[in-house]
């Protein structure tokens, strides 16, 4: 009897280790798939700020402007998971409905930037650019300062 309830001990702790190792795997994938969706945006935004600066030709700002739409669309999604961590401050989470609400702004911003760079390109979208990309007053909130 004692055998047994040595084996299902050991089961049990094993159990738990591995439930909480695949948590922690699942949590930590959760923060990096946020973070690539945040890098990405980032990484668009530098470069149309590189076409605002003439230090490189506007010929692809529709493009970059199409990956900040389709990027900012999902970025709301990689964050309802509610997963601490990484970047995010815990505001995120704890004033939700301002954040999210800030999330659909920029996806309805960004969107429009993208039709109208499409449309009529770099020169009809630039002036759009003040009021679509407003990520600065965002992660003065709720981002972890860089150090």
């Amino acid at each position: 009897m004692l055998r047994n309830v040595g084996f299902m001990s050991a089961i049990f702790v094993a159990a738990n280790v591995v439930l909480t190792a695949s948590a922690y795997a699942d949590d930590q994938d959760v923060i990096d798939y946020r973070q690539h969706i945040m890098k990405t945006m980032g990484e668009q935004a530098a470069a149309v700020g590189m076409i605002v600066e003439h230090r490189i030709p506007p010929d692809n700002f529709a493009v970059h402007a199409q990956i900040l739409a389709v990027t900012a669309a999902s970025a709301k999604k990689a964050f309802e998971p509610k997963v601490l961590g990484g970047e995010a401050k815990p505001e995120v989470w704890a004033k939700w409905a301002d954040f999210s609400k800030r999330l659909d702004v920029l996806v309805t911003n960004t969107a429009e930037l993208s039709k109208v760079a499409k449309d009529g390109g770099f020169a009809a979208a630039e002036a759009k650019l003040s009021t679509a990309l407003t990520c600065k007053g965002c992660h003065e909130v709720y981002r972890v300062p860089k150090k």
